[in-house]
């Protein structure tokens, strides 16, 4: 039978018609899903698993439409012998009947291949975001000095790191550290708090095994002891002979019990190393204890030991890493590209080392996509360390804009064990959480997680994010209840920023009316205000006018703002269209033309950011489109504020263009 004609054998049989009543139920049910999913209460991934019973049942509707209407309607024609008389019971093969199970047979396929790549996507990804299983959870506890020496005291921090350093090279498992340990047991609920931090290991964290050990002096001889412990089964279960050194040199120890430790649990030794080929000198890891301690308390102090302990060690790889860390997250990016080329000199040839050197320099370069792999990597080395853990989460939803992985991350953590307001990085995580649900239209989740810090002192970040919970509810009343006991409680005008905030964000949301109030609340009150407090508060005021369309005098303001700063390029863009709104093109121009002057090293995507804004201001969607992935490419985050949270790009939201900006980095 030919194709033409088997099509028209459908269409008489009304087969089309039938798969059109399946196809147009299924659509009509995955737009209802989502409108019941969350007053329901159902799981965030029921539309997936909606789409998936739609998939698989639709080469069975599209068999049983044969089974119970088509079937029936078929004359069969007996098969014929060699003599040309009728076999009994037998029937010749229908050609309309191949056909149809031939085109079963490929929308089948169609089918299970979609599913598959739904499983993927929506359940392998997140479910298994980690590389590790839980079994494989290995704590090193810092060894016990029996000594009785003080001096040695470093010698059992040092032991513990470098165990550590070897199992995450080796990728052996993740790693729970002394810091992790110190970090809960500080962090978790005094009502909820175990009795002593070996309960807190056992109880909460949950590792496989535990590697502990003890060292002390006999003999003017150091020797050090150890053993490693299964935890689940509650059995020790090997005990390594003690290694023995001089006092002076307790690191040859350390590496000698290191590879026993690798050789038994990779079953074999493997002298493939850690962080560095050779353990560094004991006096530059000293100084890089300390500096540590330091890090986020004391800069001067902190860079000043980081120097001490390479000076001391110029092989060291681990100073070095932290040196550019400090000089990246000031911002300044030219000393830390310089410090980059000086750690490639001294890369050595392993995992970590080259991971790390790729991770920043993917920082450095703006290439957000490899940061995401890059420190991937790291994370599961350690993804129950709290710092790795919330910049793990940051990196997904700010560089990437992947909020599908930020439960997967969030989740290694359990944060209702936690004291929150002794907790320094709960805030970034929370933070993040609730900005993933938002994107996910999970707004109750969000404020059920945010509301208890509505009252707290500080905590402004986490307050944006309930006010834009509430705003995507439609719920003003708490809004403006919370931005009420905001202006009363803060300092000099601090709660001037949280109204801009709330406005633009109404202004997303196209309640302008709405937005004009809290502008017109910052525009009143910085009037009133001493004159110290209008120059602090002068670009506030500006966007402020801007945004409240009022162009004459915001260009005035945005003039004197950019008089002092040239280099903010979001204002350079609301200069030019605010000229362009005042008739003004020759200036619009001009001012587009100081903003492509701004372009240079280290801006991550700024001023071609700033140009997207522009362009959607006038209506030039292909510019507007292109400006925004260049941005991306370049290194500019998705931000709060920003792409999809932008007033200027509120029209673009919903279009298939501005979709393929929210997943250009996937």
């Amino acid at each position: 039978m030919k194709l033409k004609k088997f099509i028209k054998e459908c269409q008489d049989k009304e087969v089309f018609k039938n798969l059109s009543i399946y196809i147009v139920s299924s659509w009509v049910l995955l737009q209802v899903v989502p409108l019941l999913a969350e007053p329901l209460n159902f799981p965030k991934k029921i539309l997936s698993y909606t789409l998936i019973l739609l998939l698989i049942g639709f080469p069975l509707y599209i068999y049983f439409v044969w089974r119970f209407q088509l079937a029936n309607t078929i004359k069969k024609k007996p098969l014929l012998d060699v003599n040309g008389l009728p076999v009994p019971g037998k029937y010749a093969k229908n050609s309309f009947k191949k056909l149809y199970f031939a085109a079963l047979s490929l929308i089948g396929l169609f089918s299970f291949s979609a599913v598959l790549y739904i499983v993927q996507k929506n359940f392998s990804q997140n479910s298994n975001f980690s590389d590790f299983h839980v079994s494989d959870k290995i704590a090193v506890l810092t060894f016990d000095n029996n000594t009785n020496i003080d001096d040695y005291e470093i010698a059992g921090k040092m032991a513990a790191d470098w165990i550590i350093h070897g199992i995450t090279q080796n990728r052996v498992g993740q790693v729970i550290s002394p810091e992790i340990i110190e970090d809960y047991s500080e962090v978790l609920k005094a009502s909820l708090m175990p009795s002593n931090k070996k309960d807190i290991l056992t109880d909460y964290l949950k590792p496989s095994k535990i590697i502990k050990g003890e060292y002390y002096l006999n003999n003017n001889r150091l020797l050090f002891q150890c053993s490693i412990t299964d935890e689940i089964m509650n059995e020790t279960l090997i005990s390594f002979k003690a290694v023995e050194c001089d006092p002076n040199a307790p690191l040859d120890c350390i590496e000698e019990l290191k590879q026993r430790i690798l050789g038994y649990l990779i079953i074999e030794d493997d002298n493939s190393q850690n962080l560095q080929e050779m353990p560094p000198k004991y006096e530059a890891y000293q100084y890089l204890l300390q500096a540590k301690k330091l890090q986020y308390k004391n800069d001067e102090e902190h860079l000043r030991l980081l120097d001490m302990a390479i000076a001391a060690d110029s092989t060291y790889f681990e100073p070095k890493t932290y040196k550019l860390v400090y000089y990246y997250n000031a911002n300044n990016y030219a000393v830390a590209d310089s410090l980059l080329q000086d750690l490639l000199i001294s890369t050595e040839s392993n995992d970590r080392q080259r991971n790390l050197y790729n991770l920043y320099d993917a920082l450095l370069l703006g290439k957000n996509k490899n940061v995401f792999r890059y420190y991937k990597i790291e994370y599961n080395y350690a993804p129950l360390d709290m710092e790795i853990n919330s910049s793990m989460m940051s990196i997904a939803l700010q560089f990437v804009n992947k909020p599908m992985v930020i439960d997967s991350i969030y989740q290694e953590i359990d944060m209702r064990v936690m004291d929150l307001l002794n907790c320094n990085y709960c805030e970034d995580r929370y933070y993040i959480k609730a900005l993933a649900d938002i994107e996910f239209q999970k707004y109750r989740n969000a404020i059920d997680l945010l509301s208890p810090f509505s009252k707290e002192q500080g905590f402004e970040k986490l307050k944006k994010v309930l006010i834009r919970a509430h705003n995507k509810l439609g719920d003003f009343a708490k809004t403006d209840k919370i931005l009420s006991e905001i202006q009363i409680i803060s300092k000099e005008y601090k709660w001037l920023e949280m109204f801009l905030f709330n406005a633009k964000d109404l202004l997303v949301e196209d309640k302008r009316d709405r937005a004009n109030i809290y502008l017109d609340k910052i525009i009143d009150a910085v009037k009133q205000a001493p004159e110290a407090i209008k120059t602090k508060t002068k670009k506030i005021v500006a966007e402020s006018l801007f945004f409240k369309r009022e162009y004459e005098i915001a260009e005035l303001l945005l003039e004197e703002v950019l008089h002092l700063q040239p280099e903010l390029t979001e204002q350079n863009a609301m200069l030019a269209i605010a000229y362009q709104r005042n008739g003004k093109t020759n200036e619009a121009q001009e001012q587009l033309a100081k903003l492509e002057s701004l372009r240079g090293e280290y801006q991550y995507g700024s001023v071609d950011y700033a140009l997207a804004q522009y362009y959607a201001a006038i209506k030039n969607d292909e510019k507007t489109i292109n400006y925004l992935k260049n941005a991306l490419a370049a290194g500019r985050w998705y931000g709060p504020t920003s792409f999809q949270n932008d007033p200027l790009f509120k029209f673009y939201v919903q279009s298939e263009a501005f979709k393929t900006v929210m997943n250009f980095l996937h």
